[in-house]
């Protein structure tokens, strides 16, 4: 009939597969394109050409991330085409030119329902809709697909591990708590079932000589190794709540099955040794979770490790790269922050009117790990917020196809030595196409150990401090941050590490009980509004002892070395009016001005300068403490920059470079914090891409 077929239905249920393995029935290529909206009426044009005369037919994923005035324009050249093959004619015209005409090719489109929780995606026009014959693709037969991988993996008892397997992805569907990281379909089953076969092999290797027992002991080494498989690729992705109901599932439906551990011994042992080289304090939980990670780096394309600032993400894949190249493989990582630059930065564009390609920051690096011999392992990092506008893009890419489609009609085939990793705090923007593509390692601040935060940055100071301050933290520092983790307001949202850093930030050069005291006050309550930090205060001196001289006042205090005792900063304090250059305004440190200044001048006079948000209503006198204090440190440049919803990223970077200076550097990036009821759209990973 010359007509193309539209599978759809949510993520994970064989739309691209079912294309494919109709087209090797008629023994047709295939070729899959991922839409994006970067794809404009001639790049399709031109693809349609090369279909058209080759006889091959065309699958379009994602067809509907089209624009909708791109839609509209395709509808055309579809319909010219089908009328062609329906004719039977040996000629079309498409993109205003003659083509021959191929009876065999096809065109096919797939998509997921626009809306319910997939963004950017539009819904068919209907002269579209009337082009291809629609097909609902329903829930797969799992039970079946299960137990047919298991027998081709080589397990015997493939039937009854297989239906227990559906059941436990069943379960945990129903009873863990529903979080938009989860995946419990086709995709999350098949990477079990393979890890499952994987570990087989690697068991039938490592056996010397046959058990005695017969099948009935193979039996009980196949349902370990499936649940081995499936607690690997299961409980890196859980909450720390959700992971022991998981384990209790398991023992439910797999009884009298011994739990084994994640395995790659060795690596276990070399990571050990990375942590320590790192000055970092081997944690038996953060070395799990590398473990996990270097597990579904082999088990999937993508992976995306989702947890909180500081919770040690940048850490996870930095720790298992090094202990990687001790065991002598070689691993080059491309690192980028997304949502740094334009899309069209990222991902490459197409000139309207030369139809010239430049490639993007991701595209460029994807070329380069094509070329890399297949015993070079390449990963692709990607660290910053995962958002539907680029990440859609790589849908090909991440899964089965391993392809990555350009809008100028390029594809690029990625081997299993190449793998995307993505670093971001949460996914609540991205949709189950991805989420269902991806494996997953979920951090949070139950898996932190805060304790290990403040011991290595306690082993960082100096001996005579140390000894000074680590029977104060052990006593105060713990009970100060639950009091302040409990109160539950700050003015700026920051996560439990954050907490923790802004709590040691001050304590670098203390010295005595009354100086810790302050120290703490000024870091763990600086974060907190003014008459909770008062409240903090007061709790605070009177658990350490600490005599206040004025119980009204508890934050007008300083630390007086010379009588080792808190002093009231007084009226009579106040010094001459100091010139600031820059502002040129008059500025009297008065007793309160002073005591902002020791909140955050100690961190400019560090020698590893703290970064620092100041915060506070307009007129409070920001800037000209601020400008105060530049006027203090020498061999400083100072580089102001205005930052509003219009500023760009690049914009920094070029007014940093041209800040340039041999001397010592200080680029003050000075955000003026507006308070809008929207958020602003400059967000803070401009700030990230200029670190980088």
């Amino acid at each position: 009939m010359g007509l193309g077929g539209n599978p759809y239905g949510p993520a994970g249920t064989g739309k691209t597969e079912s294309v494919k393995a109709l087209g090797g029935l008629f023994g047709r290529q295939v070729l899959v394109f991922n839409c994006d909206e970067g794809i404009d009426v001639k790049s399709m044009g031109r693809i349609f050409v090369g279909l058209v005369k080759c006889g091959a037919w065309g699958c379009f994923d994602e067809f509907n991330r089209l624009e909708e005035a791109v839609l509209s324009a395709v509808s055309m050249q579809i319909q010219t085409i089908q009328a062609a093959l329906k004719s039977q004619a040996a000629t079309t015209t498409l993109l205003e030119k003659e083509v021959p005409v191929d009876s065999n090719a096809g065109i096919f489109i797939t998509l997921n329902p626009a809306g319910k929780g997939y963004g950017g995606r539009q819904k068919l026009p209907d002269n579209l809709k009337q082009l291809f014959r629609p097909v609902a693709m329903s829930r797969p037969d799992i039970e079946l697909i299960a137990e047919v991988i298991l027998f081709s993996e080589g397990f015997k008892d493939a039937k009854s591990l297989g239906r227990k397997l559906v059941a436990i992805f069943n379960l945990s569907r129903e009873l863990l708590t529903p979080q938009q990281h989860y995946d419990w379909g086709l995709r999350a089953l098949k990477t079990v079932l393979k890890g499952s076969g994987n570990l087989l092999q690697l068991h039938r290797k490592t056996k010397t000589e046959e058990s005695s027992g017969g099948e009935e002991v193979e039996k009980g080494v196949e349902a370990e190794l499936v649940v081995q498989a499936l607690r690997l690729n299961t409980l890196s992705k859980l909450t720390f709540a959700d992971s022991s109901r998981f384990d209790e599932l398991v023992k439910d439906v797999f009884p009298d099955v011994k739990f084994r551990g994640v395995g790659y011994e060795s690596l276990a042992d070399l990571l050990h040794e990375t942590f320590k080289e790192l000055s970092l304090i081997p944690n038996e939980r953060q070395v799990k979770k590398c473990l996990e990670l270097h597990e579904q780096l082999q088990q999937r394309m993508g992976v995306v490790v989702v947890g909180p600032s500081g919770s040690g993400k940048t850490t996870l894949w930095q720790t298992l790269r090094k202990a990687l190249l001790k065991m002598g493989k070689t691993v080059k990582k491309y690192v980028m922050n997304p949502k740094a630059m334009p899309r069209q930065q990222l991902l490459g564009h197409i000139d309207h009117d030369t139809r010239e390609w430049s490639d993007g920051v991701l595209t460029a690096s994807a070329r380069q790990v094509v070329r890399e011999p297949p015993e070079t392992t390449s990963w692709i990092i990607c660290d910053g917020d995962i958002d539907p506008e680029w990440i859609e893009s790589l849908n090909s890419v991440l899964d089965d196809n391993r392809l990555l489609t350009m809008p100028s009609g390029e594809r690029i085939q990625f081997g299993p030595n190449v793998n995307f990793l993505f670093e971001t705090h949460d996914l609540s923007s991205a949709s189950p196409a991805t989420i269902s593509r991806m494996g997953m390692i979920f951090l949070s601040d139950e898996d932190t150990n805060i304790h290990a935060v403040v011991n290595s940055w306690l082993a960082s100071q100096n001996e005579a401090s140390q000894r000074c301050l680590e029977p104060y933290i052990e006593e105060y520092f713990f009970k100060a941050l639950e009091w302040v983790l409990k109160a539950g307001e700050a003015q700026v949202d920051t996560t439990l590490v954050g907490w923790v850093l802004n709590g040691l930030s001050h304590l670098q050069d203390v010295t005595s009980k009354a100086h810790f005291a302050l120290a703490l006050v000024r870091g763990l309550g600086g974060n907190l509004p003014e008459t909770l930090r008062a409240d903090f205060a007061r709790e605070l001196y009177s658990w350490m002892g600490e005599h206040l001289p004025d119980q009204r006042k508890p934050l007008n205090v300083y630390y007086d070395a010379s009588r080792d005792r808190l002093e009231p900063y007084t009226a009579e304090m106040v010094e001459e009016v100091a010139v600031v250059d820059t502002a040129e305004v008059p500025l009297i440190l008065t007793a309160d001005a002073k005591c902002s200044l020791d909140y955050f001048s100690p961190w400019l006079q560090m020698e590893t300068q703290q970064s620092f948000i100041l915060v506070g209503p307009e007129g409070c006198g920001k800037s000209l403490l601020l400008n105060h204090c530049f006027s203090q440190l020498r061999s400083t440049q100072v580089t102001m920059i205005h930052c509003s919803a219009y500023t760009a990223p690049h914009h920094i970077l070029q007014k940093l470079s041209q800040a340039s200076h041999p001397c010592r550097i200080l680029s003050s990036i000075y955000l003026l914090y507006i308070y809008l009821h929207t958020r602003l759209a400059f967000p803070y990973e401009a700030a990230q891409s200029a670190s980088h």
